[in-house]
């Protein structure tokens, strides 16, 4: 840049500032990195210089680059190699074993075979996959699927043998298995369960780099320029996130999760005298909060509930700790500096979250620490309020509506459905509420979110909670500068403010005059990091 000379400009447009006021500007000047100017198309041109780059908006929109506050990063890359289990077709077990035996009929014996996003409440056959549906297509292959949700997985009996797993094993803690009638395991697994399988099906580093460029380049062609890591990426893949960051081969910005289920989690060690903790790194690659899974999934169902679900009076859920043991870990991790969140989607598992943290922060009080609740599904107004007291970030999903919002109706009845998520109520109370899609669980586009943060509308015509719905300003505000707040980085991105970082994103249409069942599908026509076009 030459004196106060921009790089790029960008004018004639609808310039969502996301300010405090959620001011309206015409253009946007960007020099270094950074943006200096925010106004009018005058004031904008009178930064331009002759080499500078000028975009003509026509009235589109432009917005903050948007930000998904909880995707898992290197999972939206394995969808890419993996069996689609949502795709066209595959609404029965006959359909995805077939897939099954076209992967094993090519692939090398001994290969994994993975799959992704079935959903058993929408297959014909009304039950998971089980490894006497996988046997008879892939003997010598180890099979894995995961259903939507990520918490349940159907596997085969190589598999089994694979992960050390004896047809025989008791249930772990906060975890079970489905069984056949003889007792032993027909190769379904829930929550803690599914760890059985973490270490053995791993991918290697070769398939990590593929799914961490395929994840990079999905994720800013939809308009996104920052994600919360909220698990994988902390672990074996973050020296190759490096390494591709440097060559240049990712552009999005990261903020990668410590996520543990259990106490003798590899990442446990981290709390102990080691000194790392959320913050370190960079803009481009930081250690975000130290994450602990304490329920189910909203939809398997495996949350953990105060009452039993209204479809089985019998089930209540999964809750993977004790009080005084949740009390222990994320009281370790406050003490060591971190940013703590919890996966908490039942209301028993919220209330349990709250406890924790409430104990924590007594013990060792601080201002500043952005706790959060990650998801904070079923939250009645008394839940609420105690997210509101004791300053808690909720990073919710309104997204979870469309694909799995019938379930939730008929799994935990109406009053329940209806208070899941409650982005309107926390917002009005004070609260920050960041939006994010848990891709690859559902719909990773931004818009997306935006969208059913407008209507929380199913697939199925209901709408859960129509008092929840938010306006387009404050839809657009969780996708952006909210999640900048739930990682601390408010003060630098997540606004188009003179000054913070120009991750921008550029839409096709003015947001505003289209029709909200159609946002999902706006295209994204330019995503700008840093300055830099990495999307057009």
């Amino acid at each position: 840049m030459n004196g106060d000379r921009s790089d790029f400009i960008f004018t004639g447009g609808v310039v969502h500032t996301v300010d405090p006021d959620n001011n309206i500007a015409q253009a946007v000047a960007v020099a270094d990195g950074k943006i200096i100017a925010v106004g009018s198309n005058a004031t904008v041109k009178a930064t331009a210089g002759p080499g500078t780059h000028h975009v003509e908006l026509n009235g589109r929109s432009l917005t903050p680059g948007f930000i998904d506050a909880h995707q898992h990063f290197t999972g939206v890359g394995d969808m890419f190699y993996s069996i689609d289990c949502k795709s066209a077709g595959m609404d029965s077990i006959s359909a995805i074993v077939d897939q099954v035996r076209v992967y094993a009929e090519t692939q090398p014996a001994g290969t994994w075979i993975r799959g992704r996003g079935y959903d058993h409440s929408k297959l014909v056959e009304n039950r998971h996959p089980n490894r006497h549906d996988l046997d008879a297509v892939s003997p010598d292959h180890p099979v894995l699927l995961t259903r939507t949700c990520g918490h349940i997985v159907a596997f085969n009996t190589k598999a089994a043998e694979l992960a050390g797993l004896s047809l025989q094993t008791d249930d772990p803690n906060g975890g079970r298995f489905d069984r056949d009638p003889d007792g032993k395991v027909s190769g379904v697994a829930y929550e803690r369960a599914t760890g059985f399988f973490r270490d053995a099906s791993a991918p290697d580093r070769e398939e990590i780099r593929k799914y961490l460029t395929a994840a990079n380049q999905a994720v800013l062609a939809s308009g996104i320029t920052s994600v919360h890591d909220a698990g994988g990426l902390l672990g074996p893949p973050i020296d190759i996130a490096t390494d591709l960051l440097n060559e240049g081969a990712i552009q999005v910005r990261l903020y990668a999760f410590a996520t543990v289920s259990s106490f003798d989690h590899p990442l446990v060690k981290l709390l102990d005298g080691t000194g790392l903790r959320t913050g370190f790194g960079n803009d481009r690659l930081r250690i975000g909060a130290f994450k602990v899974m304490t329920d189910g999934s909203s939809s398997g169902p495996t949350a953990s509930t105060r009452a039993p679900y209204h479809v089985d009076p019998d089930d209540s859920g999964i809750l993977y700790w004790e009080q005084d043991e949740l009390d222990e870990l994320l009281g370790r991790a406050h003490r060591a500096g971190w940013q703590c969140t919890v996966h908490a989607l039942g209301d028993r598992a919220i209330e349990q979250t709250l406890n924790a943290m409430e104990r924590a922060q007594i013990e060792d009080t601080r201002e500043g620490l952005r706790h959060r609740i990650d998801h904070c599904g079923i939250a009645p107004p008394d839940l609420q309020q105690r997210v509101l007291e004791q300053r808690i970030v909720p990073v919710m999903q309104p997204a979870f509506f469309w694909e799995f919002g019938d379930g939730y109706i008929n799994n935990y009845g109406r009053d329940r459905a209806d208070v899941m998520f409650p982005v309107k109520s926390i917002i009005d109370g004070g609260g920050i509420v960041a939006g994010s899609s848990d891709s690859p669980v559902t719909d990773y586009r931004p818009l997306f979110g935006v969208e059913q943060a407008l209507t929380r509308a199913t697939m199925g015509g209901n709408v859960c909670g129509p008092d929840e719905c938010v306006d387009l300003n404050t839809a657009i505000r969780m996708h952006t500068i909210n999640g900048a707040y739930a990682e601390f980085a408010d003060d630098r991105k997540g606004s188009i403010e003179v000054g913070k970082y120009a991750d921008l994103t550029v839409l096709s249409e003015d947001i505003r005059t289209v029709e909200i069942t159609e946002l999902r599908e706006l295209p994204i026509d330019m995503v700008v990091v840093e300055g830099d076009v990495v999307f057009e």
